[in-house]
Parts: structure tokens; sequence; C-alpha cells
């Protein structure tokens, strides 16, 4: 078994609702949440919209901090929770995030060479920055660079979109990739190939990704492992196989049942 590189053990938040001018609400949102992202694995995180999917992965990356509950990132011995700047630079530079719309998480104003360049620049790369830029954006199959290096974000697909972002992504040698539903924006045509994108970043890169999505369709073509959430709990766990082919929970069989048929006639 691989060890875990992210540990979340008893993870809790709350939101504070208001109630009216003088009375606030603590509302739970992340209920005792327990999980663990492997070395050289896709691990799935499955279930609907506004059940704390988001949340869990804000609160992996640093952006949002926990109420209660310890986030533990293995290389560094290091609980996110407690970290100082210093630290989180380090680990946000090793745990990376991938945002659902790659057109909002690009600047509209710049090339795409400009993307993959920013991080390079800021963390002060040392090799030849122009032929790092190249290189990344063959790893995500944008071929020949030379194509996509003066693009604007406006001039190019959508899942050539959420490729360009992989780059900048990749452009720090990230152990760990958040993939928050990083196919739900593109043409159904072309999701098979980003998914694949992925298995190949595990495969190749040894990079660990969460892929995190409502479609359990997707999870069963990509994951190795599977959490499923509800309400801010994790109700079902374990092998992908496994948990499609058997699942204990009544909301896990409602997932499934929710796929699609392609071989049944439509009435």
């Amino acid at each position: 078994m691989s060890y875990s590189l992210i540990q979340l053990r008893h993870v809790y938040k709350d939101f504070i609702v208001r109630k009216g001018v003088f009375r606030k609400e603590h509302r739970p949102g992340i209920w005792d949440v327990n999980m663990d992202i492997r070395r050289n694995e896709i691990v799935g995180m499955v279930g609907g919209s506004g059940g704390g999917k988001t949340v869990i992965a804000w609160m992996i990356v640093g952006l949002l901090k926990p109420t209660k509950g310890s986030i533990i990132y293995t290389p560094m011995n290091l609980d996110i929770t407690k970290a100082n700047k210093k630290q989180l630079k380090q680990y946000r530079a090793d745990v990376q995030l991938v945002f659902q719309d790659p057109y909002s998480s690009l600047d509209p104003a710049h090339t795409v060479k400009w993307h993959i360049e920013r991080p390079l620049k800021i963390y002060k790369y040392k090799g030849d920055i122009e032929e790092r830029v190249k290189e990344l954006l063959r790893e995500v199959a944008l071929t020949p660079p030379e194509d996509f290096l003066n693009k604007y974000p406006f001039q190019l697909s959508g899942g050539q979109r959420q490729r360009v972002y992989l780059a900048r992504v990749l452009a720090l040698n990230p152990k760990v990739l958040i993939a928050d539903e990083p196919v739900s924006n593109v043409d159904a045509s072309i999701r098979a190939s980003l998914l694949d994108l992925f298995k190949r970043l595990r495969d190749e890169k040894g990079i660990s990704i969460m892929y995190i999505t409502h479609d359990i369709a997707t999870i069963g073509y990509v994951a190795d492992r599977v959490y499923v959430v509800k309400n801010g709990r994790i109700v079902e766990e374990g092998d992908v196989e496994t948990i499609i082919s058997h699942p204990k929970h009544e909301y896990t069989r409602l997932l499934i049942e929710a796929v699609p048929d392609p071989y049944k006639r439509i009435e």
C-alpha cells in the first residue's frame, strides 16, 4: 500500500450564518472528515452540488482553515492548519489546485507563454525559461508548442485552456494536484483525453491527484479509490471497482443510477 502524502483527520468546518442584525449562528459545513491522498494514485471525491466537495478541496490547499482537525502534509511533516507563510509557500508549490473553469483562471490580457512563465519567475527557476515553457506544453499535448506560445485564452478551445492551466500548474513540479470538476466545462468529446492526461501524469510523473466531480461515471474511468460525500460527510469510501459494483450506501446507489445508460432507448 502506498503511503499517504496528505492526511485529513477529524476535519470540521463551520460557517457563520447571520440570523437578523445582532444574532449569528454557527452552521456545520464539513463534519468529521478523515481522508488520505496516497502517493502515485488518483483518488476521487464524488457528490452532488453543495455537498462540501469544494470546501474540502479549499481546506486541503490552504485557502480555507478548518474549524477543527488537522491536515498533515507528510513530506514536510507539516500540519498546514498551523503553518507559517514560508511553509505555506512551499506547500502550495507542492500541492496545486486545478480550477473548474479554465477561462476564469487565465488572464485574457496575457498570452499562453506569459501564464506558464509566471510561476517559473516567481519561484526563480534557474534554467532556460522559454525551453521549459515549451517542454510543459508538450507534456500537456499542446504541440507544436510554438503554435500556442503567443495565443491568448480567447483564441483557445475549452480543452486547450484547461491544458494551458495544467501546464502552468506543472511548472513547479507539484507532488499533488487537487482537481475540482476539471472536465465539467469542456466538451464531452474531449473529456476522455483530459482524464487520460491525468492518468499519464500519475503513471509517468508520479503525481498524486484528487479528482473531484459530481459524475461517478468519470470516477470509474480515472480513479483508483473514491470518497462519496453527502452534506459535508463521507458516507462511503473504498476501491472504485468495489464501490461501483457493490455500493453499500443509498446515496452512492443513487449517484450510480443517475448515470445515463447509452444503450437505453428513449421513449
